[in-house]
């Protein structure tokens, strides 16, 4: 009698240890019922590789007005700083008409953003100081756009400040990037000062991929992907801030079709959003901010006929680029 419970509380212990092994296996899913991230075959950004720390690159091109230059890398655990400069020449002692250094080891005055410009061996006067939107061990987002007269600062997708040029760009020919950053996965610098609305040829045949940076100013923004008849739209993303939705849809013969609307809204107003959208054989792949949003199946024929972009909406476009899909 008494062997007989023992051996049923035994098999009743072990088979309560298996369903526990099996609810909390790391490859099925997570605790809570929540999907694992898909892992996507793309890069989040085209030009993405990995670069050594310290960073130092002779730009090919000048400098403009509306253009971003756009650095991307992981910020070690206990950091002291990570500087940025734009160099007028090769060496150290060059002029820098822009120095921008996030700094960590201040005591009281920790977690800042300091601007200021270097010239003839000498430091400006005064010091600019923002507050750093960047933490320890963290991501190091900083997007730095040149605008008339100024630079406007992003960390992490938000502004972060506005500095006054106090030195001409004019022969700014190196940047670099160092401190303590425990890898640096994307330079990049381009863009122009775009018209709202945008129109520009593009042709996204299969495997390649269209990236939109942009900032919104308002509650919506459209992308439309138009047919070489330039009347059919093969994809429409509306993102709409007021209503908290990201639609997709598609026009054949200046008639909508049924929208979709699933999927959630991963942005949020004032902050700088990365689209990312794949054609793919069956549909259009449809990417923010490096994470999978949706596909959208193709719903008309010729769907390889895609030769126009358009965006509009309340918004300033940073950077637009078509490349291979990997």
């Amino acid at each position: 009698m008494y062997g007989s419970v023992g051996a049923l509380s035994f098999s009743s212990t072990f088979l309560s240890l298996l369903l526990l092994a099996a609810f909390c296996r790391s490859d099925d899913r997570t605790i809570g019922g929540e999907e694992p991230e898909e892992k996507l075959p793309y890069k989040q950004y085209f030009s993405e590789q990995k670069y050594q720390i310290p960073f130092k690159t002779r730009i090919s091109e000048p400098l403009k007005n509306g253009q971003t230059v756009h650095a991307v890398g992981k910020i070690k655990m206990y950091p002291k700083r990570v500087v940025v400069n734009f160099h007028q020449g090769g060496s150290d002692y060059d002029d820098m008409p822009l120095h921008l250094s996030t700094r960590w080891d201040e005591g009281l005055f920790s977690g800042n953003v300091v601007f200021n410009t270097y010239s003839r061996r000498n430091w400006s006067e005064p010091e600019e100081r923002v507050s750093s939107p960047f933490p320890a061990d963290g991501e190091f987002d900083i997007r730095i756009r040149l605008l008339p007269g100024k630079f406007q600062v992003f960390g992490n997708r938000v502004e972060i400040g506005t500095f006054k040029q106090r030195a001409p760009l004019t022969g700014v020919n190196h940047i670099s990037i160092v401190g303590d950053l425990e890898n640096l996965r994307l330079f990049h610098y381009g863009g122009t000062s775009f018209p709202n609305p945008y129109n520009a040829i593009a042709k996204l045949v299969p495997y390649k991929r269209l990236d939109v940076s942009a900032l919104p100013t308002g509650n919506r923004v459209n992308v439309n992907l138009y047919k070489r008849n330039n009347k059919d739209i093969a994809l429409h993303v509306s993102i709409r801030y007021s209503e908290g939705a990201i639609v997709r849809n598609a026009m054949n013969a200046f008639s909508w079709g049924e929208e979709e609307r699933d999927g959630g809204f991963p942005l949020a107003k004032g902050e700088i959003f990365d689209l990312t959208i794949v054609h793919e054989p069956a549909h259009f792949l449809v990417i923010l901010n490096g994470k999978k949003f949706c596909t959208f199946k193709h719903r008309l024929p010729n769907y390889m006929d895609i030769e126009t972009l358009e965006v509009d909406g309340t918004v300033e476009l940073h950077t637009v680029t078509i490349n291979e899909a990997r």
